[in-house]
């Protein structure tokens, strides 16, 4: 896992700044209106000159591994959406990992016919 923000609470929301060899940007998770169980509880949002740009979504875990969002962060100059998790921290500094998605081990090949 490589960390690629940190972030406070801000409020309700989340503020903080992400940081990749290819862009650095502050982002906020700001509470979204649930219309459903599985819809998102944050909406993710860049800010830049022209204002915020949606760029995500975040749900609430409720699972031991320690992270506090698992946050799905998604922009048009990217391959695929990368996954990540905003981790509990005692300093109030939230820490954001990307996680990278596994590729499912390629199939055996069948044996070759005789």
């Amino acid at each position: 896992m490589i960390t690629i923000g940190h972030f406070r609470r801000d409020g309700e929301a989340f503020t903080g700044r992400l940081a990749t060899l290819g862009l650095a940007a502050t982002l906020r998770l700001a509470p979204a209106e649930k219309f459903s169980a599985k819809a998102p509880d944050f909406i993710a949002t860049l800010s830049g000159a022209e204002g915020e740009t949606e760029c995500g979504a975040a749900w609430r875990l409720s699972d031991t591994s320690g992270a506090v969002l698992s946050l799905r962060l998604d922009d048009p100059t990217w391959a695929e959406p990368i996954n990540a998790r905003l981790m509990a921290a005692e300093d109030g500094v939230l820490p954001l990992v990307w996680i990278r998605r596994a590729d499912p081990p390629p199939s055996a090949s069948p044996p070759p016919s005789s």
